[in-house]
């Protein structure tokens, strides 16, 4: 029996930058792994990169469970998967089932002929970029019935803000604030939105409060997984073991557009991740009208007319600049 998620645990583990790539994969399917399979089943989680030419590359790797898969698994399981189908299933929904994204016969077929057992993946996407990111995935009988999409998708929003820190590397922070919100040191940026921070800051310590337990919803909405579009909060703690609470640069890369503003390509840029307009303005600090209308702006620019238009234009953008 699946036990309810403890997302404030799960977004804690993922800003945890103690261990390696590989640790830290597997710490996170240790602690979704309860609510996201039965105790029989193997939780897997991998770091990808969607490559246009060649389909999609797999990185670091773990797999928790009575009987856990290996990284060949995936390797095999990916192998028998084209190119448009990667595309297609890697550009789905950030939370669902493998069967919703490439249909319910291939999804059976190449689980089978992997070696593994199931007749559907369900899959939670992190996304890194528009072309990486991690997949946290476990395999499921016909008929299985997703619970809790808002806070998984959350999570995913974290995980992914979580593991671009991970690649970025680690130079002083723009911003040291206490718990309480009081900015100790800051540049001319983060002084500047120094009230966004201290909010920021003051309901993530509240979302790890009791309400963790009485409304885990309600705590995984005041977590912010970004701040202005610009930074995410980690603790730290000094040499006395008193804590605060780093803002760290982690904007989400985007493509070269001088047409477009920092504010129309970061909202883009999440679109052509997959994630919908209430996750963005999650991701980004902003409202959902507000989101609305920074979409409709850059696909006016692009010279687009549709949602998925615009996602196409800036995903090609993003692949001619790599």
């Amino acid at each position: 029996m699946r036990k309810p998620l403890d997302v404030i645990a799960a977004i804690e583990a993922a800003y945890d930058r103690s261990s390696d790539e590989a640790a830290w994969l597997e710490r996170l399917a240790r602690i979704v792994a309860p609510s996201f399979s039965s105790v029989t089943e193997a939780t897997s989680a991998f770091v990808y990169d969607l490559h246009p030419d060649t389909g999609v590359h797999l990185g670091s790797f773990a797999s928790v469970g009575e009987k856990p898969y290996t990284c060949e698994h995936y390797k095999r399981q990916h192998a028998m998967v084209d190119t448009a189908l990667h595309r297609q299933a890697y550009e789905c929904d950030m939370f669902t089932l493998l069967s919703r994204a490439v249909g319910p016969e291939h999804a059976r077929t190449t689980i089978a002929a992997a070696g593994m057992t199931g007749d559907d993946a369900l899959g939670l996407r992190a996304n890194i970029t528009p072309t990486s990111g991690v997949i946290v995935t476990t395999h499921v009988s016909r008929g299985y019935r997703i619970r809790d999409r808002t806070m998984w998708t959350r999570l995913a929003a974290h995980v992914g803000a979580a593991a671009r820190l991970r690649r970025t590397q680690r130079h002083a922070a723009p911003a040291v604030l206490a718990p309480n919100g009081k900015l100790e040191h800051g540049t001319t940026r983060t002084i500047a939105a120094r009230a966004d921070l201290a909010t920021a800051a003051k309901s993530m310590d509240r979302a790890r409060g009791k309400l963790r337990r009485i409304d885990p919803e309600a705590a995984s909405a005041l977590w912010q997984a970004m701040v202005c579009g610009e930074w995410s909060l980690v603790d730290w703690f000094d040499h006395d073991g008193k804590r605060f609470l780093l803002a760290h640069d982690n904007r989400i890369e985007t493509a070269p557009r001088r047409d477009l503003t920092e504010r129309e390509r970061q909202v883009v840029a999440c679109a052509a991740m997959g994630h919908a307009n209430k996750l963005i303005a999650y991701d980004l600090g902003l409202s959902t009208g507000s989101v609305s209308i920074v979409l409709s702006r850059a696909a006016k620019k692009l010279g687009v007319s549709s949602r998925v238009a615009l996602i196409r234009a800036y995903r090609d953008l993003v692949a001619s600049k790599s």
